[in-house]
């Protein structure tokens, strides 16, 4: 989890804090003036950079499996979930959501500190200028670990608890996937992808039991794709930057072929998708929006990345993958209120 928002070890960069340079320049760092960061003790600043309080949207990238996966849940238990209780444990799973974003995000800048001071966009993290140290970081991150998993341990099925714990040891693995192997984005969308056991479990769907285990582990895959997706377009800024210092990666590996990559994930996202609503038998609103309207805002962001009108995710491009993820719950949720409805 960890890129803000899904590559984190080359996030965005904050608005002073984390200035952008250019490659092999060194840019002196200026304490952040406006923001929430700037209202904070100067002590408390460098872990609130640590954690990307400054860039929420990360966390919306954390939470969209979440979401799916209560909605999916919802939508194929026999007796649908109340829509009280649904609402209850979404709170409950941004909180988890909130703390185990930021601890990812704490644990991949203190591993690729060397990397981020290579980067130009990067080096001025909190530990890769020297603000925090190794050790103060690890301990921070043990401390943020323990906030996500206590709601989840406190107030829902010791099933999550134990589906939690698998997407944090993904989490850890996933800083190390750019050192051995050009698929680190598959380990950084395997952990999301983890999370929709966690939230079906959550309103008490056996995610892993029959006969739901097939269709969640195609939507555990879709979520992956969607993540792997995404990071490899965003990471496709920092192409020149990994080169040099030698991170690997999907935007580094398929540059030369990168339409071809999106057009495969999307072809592969749709089939996911389909055999899910074949296998649990959803409606007609279900392909319209979750697998049809996915489909053609992937494809759009392809066309505006092979027409290079892709510069940055600051724009209309990031609204573009919003609007599929928007697609996918949307085709989940007028399910959920159809059952809700006949009953």
């Amino acid at each position: 989890m960890a890129k803000q928002p899904a590559k984190p070890s080359h996030g965005a960069s904050s608005s002073k804090g984390e200035k952008t340079a250019k490659a092999g320049t060194e840019v002196q760092y200026v304490p952040p003036t406006t923001g929430i960061l700037s209202a904070l003790p100067s002590s408390w600043v460098p872990y609130a950079e640590l954690i990307r309080l400054h860039q929420p949207h990360g966390i919306y990238m954390i939470a969209f499996p979440h979401l799916v996966g209560l909605m999916y849940a919802s939508a194929v238990l026999e007796k649908p979930v109340p829509p009280s209780v649904l609402a209850n444990r979404a709170a409950i799973l941004m909180v988890w959501t909130f703390f185990w974003r930021s601890a990812g995000c704490a644990w991949n800048d203190n591993i690729d500190q060397d990397f981020d001071r290579q980067t130009a966009r990067c080096r001025n993290r909190p530990i890769a200028r020297g603000a925090i140290s190794t050790a103060s970081g690890h301990v921070y991150s043990l401390f943020l670990v323990l906030a996500a998993l206590a709601p989840l341990w406190f107030y829902l099925a010791p099933e999550c608890t134990w589906a939690a714990l698998v997407s944090v040891a993904l989490a850890m693995i996933y800083p190390f996937g750019k050192r051995f192997t050009d698929f680190a984005q598959v380990i950084l969308g395997s952990t999301l992808g983890s999370t929709i056991t966690l939230s079906a479990y959550s309103v008490g769907l056996p995610a892993l039991s029959p006969p739901f285990v097939v269709p969640t582990l195609c939507l555990s895959a879709t979520v992956m794709l969607l993540v792997v997706f995404y990071d490899t377009v965003y990471a496709r800024a920092d192409t020149v930057d990994d080169l040099k210092s030698g991170v690997k990666g999907m935007a580094v590996r398929y540059r030369h072929n990168i339409e071809g990559l999106f057009v495969a994930l999307t072809a592969a996202i749709v089939a996911l998708l389909v055999a899910l609503g074949v296998v649990v038998g959803m409606g007609e609103y279900y392909y319209a929006f979750a697998v049809v309207g996915l489909a053609a805002s992937l494809m759009t962001l392809v066309a505006m990345t092979r027409w290079n009108l892709l510069p940055s995710w600051a724009g209309s491009s990031g609204w573009m993958y919003a609007f599929a993820i928007a697609n996918l719950v949307t085709g989940f949720g007028i399910e959920y209120c159809t059952r809700v409805a006949v009953i």
